[in-house]
């Protein structure tokens, strides 16, 4: 039964499930099909979402942006790697996200070296129209990058730092070595013009930041010190990928009231998983067309 597809509804249920944060052995128990079966619904549905993210966010009137990345490993942390191997170690989640209407518009899973960067920031460059104000971290590579693919006029960039003070137990004293390390406070946030005149007041990653939480809360590969991690790094992207696109047409904002796709213009309605089931079944089969096509002009 390992070819059998699982019906629509089933779909949907599954996807409900792995957005809440469920494993894919969990999914699998509870819904009673093999975990092959799952697997493929975060390939097809990753693949769907980023085929059609990458169509459709495309001039976004954005008024303030925000990138940063996120740290997590695929097979296990690089650390531990006897030598480097091809798609294992330590990855990270690069996003760009409107602040005002929460859509995270561009994202690359990636190492976090030169050419991702530059690839990544490449991208936010062909999704975004106008004067646009972005916020990063302190990541020096940035401001090459930015330079390079916004140019020197027509936008503002800032940089934020997150300062933080010494780890705090529960009772109030301070972590010592090798204890638990407690929680560490903000201090400040310092911030810096880079280009232009950025709003500092308004200049922040936070938004983005909290995206990374709900990833790292809510999708189970991000989450630490479990069994949960992805084991492969192209199911990893297409997790990631699935996970983003729900966010982004699915999950309404508790703030904003409605999907952020919604909030931008992208779409008039949310979306329901049913929609994402539709959507991806669509997509395969355009793929499946377009094999047959290709494997037809060949015997001509």
């Amino acid at each position: 039964m390992a070819n059998k597809r699982l019906s629509k509804e089933k779909q949907g249920f599954v996807l409900a499930a792995l957005c809440e944060g469920a494993p894919i052995e969990a999914v699998a128990r509870m819904f009673k099909t093999g975990t092959h079966a799952i697997t493929r619904v975060i390939r097809e549905t990753g693949e769907a979402f980023a085929d059609y993210m990458d169509k459709e966010l495309r001039d976004l009137p954005c008024l303030r942006i925000e990138m940063d990345e996120q740290w997590q490993y695929v097979g296990c942390h690089s650390g531990r790697m006897m030598q480097p191997e091809k798609g294992r170690g330590d990855f990270w989640l690069w996003a760009a996200i409107d602040a005002d209407t929460k859509l995270v518009l561009s994202h690359r899973v990636g190492k976090r070296d030169w050419s991702t960067g530059y690839a990544f920031v490449g991208d936010v460059r062909k999704r975004v129209k106008g004067p646009v104000q972005i916020a990063t971290d302190q990541l020096p590579a940035y401001a090459g990058h930015i330079r390079t693919h916004f140019g020197y006029t027509g936008y503002s960039y800032g940089t934020e730092t997150k300062i933080f003070g010494e780890a705090i137990m529960n009772d109030g004293t301070l972590a010592s070595f090798g204890r638990n390390q407690g929680v560490r406070k903000l201090v400040t946030a310092e911030r810096k013009a880079v280009v232009g005149s950025p709003d500092l007041e308004m200049l922040t990653t936070s938004h983005v930041e909290r995206v990374f939480l709900t990833v790292r809360q809510e999708l189970k590969r991000f989450q630490r010190k479990g069994l949960g991690y992805s084991k492969d790094l192209e199911t990893h992207k297409s997790a990631v990928a699935l996970f983003i696109g729900v966010y982004n047409f699915v999950r309404k904002h508790s703030t904003l009231g409605t999907t952020p796709a919604v909030a931008a213009g992208v779409e008039i309605r949310p979306w329901g998983l049913e929609d994402v089931v539709e959507m991806t079944a669509e997509y395969m089969r355009r793929k499946e067309d377009a094999k047959f096509e290709m494997a037809f002009a060949e015997l001509e």
